[in-house]
């Protein structure tokens, strides 16, 4: 078996793709529920101005990342593929979340693999560095980027990527199709 780069996204692919909806309601005064959760784009489902919205969540809830859960499977999954692979988390938190993100990672059990934290939701810049074969991302932007670049993606499904196709991108709906997937590409 070949040895993989793997890249792995974290918010939407090892936590919850919903997380952040009941702190981003209780800060808008919102009912959103994850069926009405069907953009990746939060400006688009708050009607705040992006950094608006980051500037404000960062103040009053960054408590927020330190409490999200690692979905079922994953854990399991990423220290198998982990024995056999070189692994990445690779996410467009920016770096004045590096110890919060850093510190989560730990706790769950996740400290021996290296963390980029870009502040952009571009990644294939460091995809590309990192010579990425397997990217796993739920952002449907960032996984149409990474296709056409050429690299296989790993699409968790979620109601805000329904729309995206491309021959380079697996739809998946759990780490157990993930392990699948993986499996049989190497």
């Amino acid at each position: 078996m070949n040895k993989l780069n793997i890249c792995i996204d974290i918010d939407g692919t090892i936590t919850s793709p919903y997380h952040f909806i009941p702190y981003l309601n209780e800060l808008y005064n919102k009912d959103i529920t994850e069926d009405q959760c069907n953009t990746h784009d939060w400006q688009d489902l708050y009607g705040v101005d992006m950094n608006t919205m980051l500037n404000e969540f960062h103040t009053n809830y960054m408590h927020s990342y330190s409490e999200a859960e690692v979905v079922e499977g994953a854990k399991d999954v990423i220290y198998e593929l982990y024995s056999k692979h070189n692994l990445y988390f690779v996410t467009a938190r920016n770096e004045k979340l590096t110890e919060v993100t850093t510190n989560w990672l730990n706790d769950k059990g996740f400290s021996n693999i290296d963390v980029h934290l870009l502040g952009s939701d571009y990644k294939v810049t460091k995809a590309k560095e990192l010579e990425c074969h397997i990217f796993i991302e739920d952002n449907p932007t960032n996984a149409i980027q990474l296709a056409k670049e050429g690299m296989r993606v790993l699409l968790i499904d979620t109601n805000y990527n329904k729309e995206i196709e491309h021959e380079s991108i697996t739809r998946v709906n759990s780490w157990s199709d993930i392990k699948q997937v993986i499996e049989s590409y190497s």
